[in-house]
């Protein structure tokens, strides 16, 4: 078996690699998210000034088997890498998993990358023993931390999101609400930018490192072009202060594909100007602006907290969203 570089030029090539991401990931998970192969195209083949995708397959013959992704960042946290090695359901215990994730190592670890992680996801009665974390901590990794998942069903019918804002509102005067989709105003790109850099450092973490990320406003352009591109849709709902500056943020996307998903992506407040209810307005006024722009397709988010995280996890469950599986993350710390 020889593992090498994918061809991202070779269009069967970089479909197969998909065909055999997409199938790893949906294996007994009800709940994945994954990408379309246009998605996925424009994401490996187009320069991202503020991350590198390395990207393998393993060749058995004639045959792509195997398949993995190393992300990157550049501009930030160099120590880290997030690595995901994918084989279909059929080839499993094979050796081709170990065969895919060592290579990936071995490229990390050449671009003297110290931290390297697995995410995972799967039933919480098999957290302790599930064949994805002994496959993990076979290679060499350790649990690091731990994240559940939850889903909102749509429409929302069973919760009075406008009940909820009134009742934070009296604690955010001072503050508003606003929401946004791609493109966001430049004025609001340096505070925005701020804030979104503190998310790796303020969300509980266990014992995965990060340094503040370097988001810029042009980077911001930068992927508000790719996201346009590959169809999918961001609503960025924001706490603005009376100052005028972004002092939070939660974002869902809608991706082109991937029925019947939105994704939640991040949400912050910032240290500062926590206090004032204002994560509780912020997430319940994006369920309202969301289904204003969504057809009857899209029928659940899902989103995803560490288990410490208990600020945001009681928001969630506040606003109907229910725990569906444990998704931790593996380290492996290297010299």
């Amino acid at each position: 078996m020889e593992i090498r570089r994918l061809n991202t030029d070779d269009e069967a090539e970089l479909a197969r690699f998909h065909a055999i991401g997409d199938r790893a990931e949906r294996f007994e998970r009800p709940y994945a998210t994954t990408w379309g192969l246009d998605e996925m195209r424009i994401e490996l083949t187009e320069e991202d000034p503020s991350e590198r995708k390395d990207c393998v397959v393993a060749i058995d013959g004639e045959e792509i088997v195997g398949a993995g992704i190393a992300f990157s960042a550049t501009n930030d946290n160099t120590h880290l890498s997030w690595l995901m090695p994918w084989v279909e359901p059929e080839r499993r215990r094979r050796g081709i998993g170990s065969a895919v994730l060592a290579e990936l190592v071995a490229i990390c670890r050449a671009d003297h990358r110290t931290d390297l992680v697995i995410e995972s996801a799967y039933p919480f009665d098999r957290r302790e023993d599930h064949p994805y974390r002994r496959f993990a901590e076979k290679n060499g990794f350790v649990l690091a931390n731990t994240e559940i998942r939850r889903v909102r069903t749509l429409p929302v019918e069973d919760v009075d999101l406008d009940a909820l804002m009134a009742e934070a509102a009296p604690h955010h005067e001072g503050y508003r609400i606003e929401a946004f989709e791609d493109p966001l105003p430049d004025e609001l790109l340096p505070s925005l930018c701020a804030a979104h850099n503190r998310l790796a450092v303020d969300a509980p973490g266990g014992d995965l490192e990060f340094e503040p990320e370097s988001l810029t406003p042009e980077l911001v352009r930068v992927h508000e072009d790719q996201r346009r591109r590959q169809g999918r849709r961001k609503i960025a709902t924001l706490a603005i202060s009376d100052a005028g500056e972004v002092v939070g943020y939660t974002d869902l996307v809608i991706p082109p594909e991937d029925l019947p998903n939105v994704w939640q992506w991040g949400t912050l407040v910032t240290a500062e100007h926590r206090g004032h209810h204002l994560g509780m307005a912020m997430k319940a006024r994006a369920l309202k602006e969301l289904q204003t722009r969504i057809g009857p397709e899209r029928t659940r988010i899902l989103t995803c907290n560490a288990e410490q995280n208990g600020y945001m996890v009681s928001i969630n469950e506040r606003l109907g969203f229910r725990a569906v599986e444990v998704t931790p993350a593996f380290l492996l710390r290297q010299s």
